[in-house]
């Protein structure tokens, strides 16, 4: 059995700006997507996650391929939505697959069935589908380049997220405190402590608006507004704070009230920031957050006493302390 292990992520500073040029800091995270491959004779691959099992001849992943890439281009004409490229999660990851085979070289591909064991909350804004397309592009293929591996990833997760940015690709399969900006990708070092005690991540529920619906409503309304600005001042604030291991509560205070501005912080996550600020931290919606429902999806918190769970919240709210993941995707030793 083949292992691959893949971080997930969650963004410091610049979600939603970092599709208008603005720089975007994001940290991968030991929250884990585990793909396992098991080799068999039929010809077929099966894929089984959440208690389903989808299965795909072999000879059927070129046509799916191409008829993903095809309601893509027709997305980008604007006669399909974005939740319509996908009819369901499977096809992304066989999708995935197929790539791995066409980038690698390889005549086919390989016989077996793929199953995944994940903590990364499902549409938290972690990175779940970017280190799913991750995983599955180390096991099938064979990318040694980082560049290209983000690429790639990049590439993939455009069916689900439309015209996102490369910040999930390049956090989840370089690891560590990445920034984005101009299109161009960097590692930074966080200081010796790296965050620091107090940083949690507090998952507020599977947002109802998808992230691409989420970058759709906010291009409609701020596509030529100046507050990209503002978040890339910020941004950069939050670079120079971190690099110097200074607080970061104002910074992380206002990152929220932009994001608040642009619609995508559903009232009960305003409601907490309200609270964490009252006892002395900070919290913001980490990821596209959602234009519709009372769920956001993760948001970041800085607490300097005491824990999110001591503060009042929806039971169904789940949360976990921040560590960093500085290795990204990599293959695991061979098991069973």
């Amino acid at each position: 059995m083949r292992v691959a292990c893949a971080p997930g992520k969650v963004i410091l500073s610049g979600e939603h700006a970092v599709v208008y040029g603005a720089p975007a800091l994001a940290l991968a995270v030991d929250r884990h997507m585990r793909v396992y491959f098991e080799p068999d004779r039929l010809p077929r691959l099966s894929w089984h996650a959440q208690e389903r099992t989808h299965v795909l001849g072999l000879d059927k992943f070129a046509a799916l391929r191409r008829r993903l890439d095809s309601h893509f281009e027709r997305y980008l004409r604007g006669e399909l939505s974005i939740t319509q490229i996908l009819k369901k999660p499977a096809e992304l990851a066989f999708y995935a697959v197929d790539m791995a085979r066409m980038i690698s070289g390889l005549e086919s591909i390989p016989r077996g069935s793929v199953r995944i064991d994940s903590d990364i909350p499902i549409g938290a804004g972690m990175g779940s589908s970017a280190a799913l397309i991750a995983a599955l592009l180390k096991l099938f293929g064979h990318i040694e380049d980082l560049d290209q591996l983000i690429k790639q990833v990049h590439h993939c997760e455009r069916l689900q997220h439309g015209r996102g940015s490369l910040i999930d690709a390049a956090t989840v399969c370089s690891g560590g405190l990445v920034r984005l900006r101009d299109g161009r990708i960097s590692r930074l070092q966080l200081g010796d402590v790296g965050l620091g005690d107090g940083w949690y991540w507090v998952f507020t529920g599977t947002p109802a608006a998808s992230t691409g619906a989420c970058v759709e409503r906010v291009r409609r309304g701020f596509a030529t507004s100046s507050i990209w600005s503002e978040f890339a001042d910020l941004t950069a604030e939050i670079e120079l704070a971190l690099c110097a291991g200074d607080s970061l509560v104002e910074q992380i205070r206002a990152n929220h009230r932009l994001l608040t501005r642009i619609g995508v912080v559903p009232a009960p996550l305003v409601r907490f920031a309200e609270q964490v600020e009252q006892h002395g931290g900070a919290a913001k919606v980490s990821g596209a957050g959602s234009v519709s429902g009372d769920n956001g999806g993760l948001m970041l918190v800085w607490l300097p006493e005491g824990t999110p769970g001591e503060l009042e919240m929806p039971s169904d709210w789940h949360w976990g302390q921040l560590r960093e993941d500085q290795q990204g995707v990599r293959l695991l030793d061979d098991q069973g």
